[in-house]
């Protein structure tokens, strides 16, 4: 095998690739356009819409027989919240629960401890209820504040008695609990920058890989240049060679598009989150960790290349390589979003699952705590990965009735 001839189809490969306007678009502008766009576009619409839920004035049913004035004033002047008391029957409220003409239904007791003290009932308390659909995003919000509602009224009742009793409050809270969380502001953005980087550098690396690996293999035999391929003085392996080097590279240049894209993206969201709160979240990442994000991309996008083309090059048309590639993308999404798992570690066996491997590298990258043995064990195991899937790929341009099918 000639390196010469390798590079001469690697140039000859690049040089299409950068040509084509739908290989730059998925290369280039997808990482610099589609994560700004999710991350500000998306996450501020859904911002907005939660913010209107939360103003929006909604209707509930209130089913009591005692006198609840107390509750409907609280509900109806501090909540926002629409209190409908003529309905008394418990099957017509769930009816209309049921198709959302109302967002919940409070039930309480006949038993009102604020009139009842002496009551047993009262004394040992009773519930209240609150019926609520949890699948809408309306309901659960109308239940939450009903139940806010509830808490702080129930703590004014508390309060006035022991106050009758001539008792402090601490007798039934003898202590607060106060969380504080320790982590620093750069710890915290890592975190975040942890969950999401692996997932979206991964996807975006496969994306960028795929088009221009089809391209030069089923794209190739649509197009009937495979034959000139095969006639030229470069061997099979200089040619499939060639071809995953381009695809690699490919890879390699939308994946690091991509860290740059979330580091910029979420450096500017720190800042103005930073704003509202007078301090600044610090998105950023230190060159240790861009080194080790580089060090983990390239076998990574090495096996996608590898096994795109070895997949792609089986078919007669690039329309029947999509129909054989995509299912390997979905493949390819759920080990990414091992990062978003919660209580998925890093460990020697994970080290050893492909693309996982990566994903929890990555966010343990991010979040500063990383382990050099595992990012080494991982490292070498995404480059055997590679070429064992290298290795297929060049076994396969070895057989004339695949390179030749049309």
């Amino acid at each position: 095998m000639k390196l010469a001839n390798v590079f001469t189809v690697f140039r000859k490969e690049f040089l299409d690739v950068i040509r084509d306007r739908r290989t730059l678009i998925s290369m280039i502008l997808l990482p610099l356009g589609i994560i700004p766009l999710m991350i500000f576009g998306l996450g501020s619409f859904a911002g907005k819409q939660y913010q209107k839920l939360e103003e929006k004035s909604y209707p509930v049913i209130l089913i009591s027989e005692s006198e609840e004035t107390w509750l409907v004033n609280e509900l109806e002047d501090q909540r926002g919240l629409q209190v409908i008391t003529t309905v008394g029957d418990t099957a017509v409220s769930l009816e209309m629960l049921q198709d959302r003409t109302v967002q919940a239904i409070l039930y309480i007791p006949a038993v009102d401890p604020a009139v009842s003290g002496t009551d047993p009932v009262a004394e040992n308390g009773y519930d209240v209820q609150i019926w609520y659909d949890r699948s809408r995003d309306e309901s659960s919000i109308v239940e939450r504040k009903v139940r806010k509602g509830l808490v702080e009224y129930r703590d004014m009742l508390v309060r006035d008695e022991l106050q009758t009793l001539g008792l402090p409050y601490s007798v039934v809270r003898p202590f607060d609990i106060q969380s504080h969380n320790r982590a620093s502001d750069t710890q915290m953005a890592g975190a975040v920058l942890g969950m999401l980087l692996p997932y979206m550098v991964i996807l975006m690396s496969l994306t960028g890989i795929t088009y221009p690996a089809i391209d030069m293999t089923a794209g190739e035999k649509e197009r009937h240049t495979m034959e000139t391929l095969l006639i030229s003085p470069a061997t099979r392996t200089e040619l499939v060679l060639g071809k995953f080097l381009t695809a690699s590279l490919v890879g390699v240049i939308s994946s690091l598009l991509s860290v740059v894209s979330l580091a910029v993206t979420f450096s500017m969201l720190g800042t103005t989150l930073g704003a509202e709160v007078s301090g600044e979240l610090q998105f950023r990442i230190d060159p240790v960790a861009f080194g080790i994000v580089v060090i983990l991309l390239v076998p990574v996008a090495t096996l996608f290349a590898a096994l795109i083309i070895a997949i792609a090059v089986n078919a007669r048309s690039y329309k029947e390589a999509q129909s054989y590639v995509y299912p390997i993308v979905m493949l390819v999404i759920f080990p990414a979003m091992a990062s978003m798992m919660p209580g998925v570690q890093e460990d020697v066996r994970m080290a050893f699952v492909p693309v996982v491997n990566v994903s929890l590298a990555l966010r343990n990258t991010m979040v500063g705590t990383i382990d050099f043995n595992l990012v080494l064990i991982t490292f070498l195991t995404s480059v055997f990965y590679a070429a064992i899937a290298i290795f297929i790929a060049v076994r396969i341009f070895q057989k004339e009735s695949v390179l030749l099918r049309t």
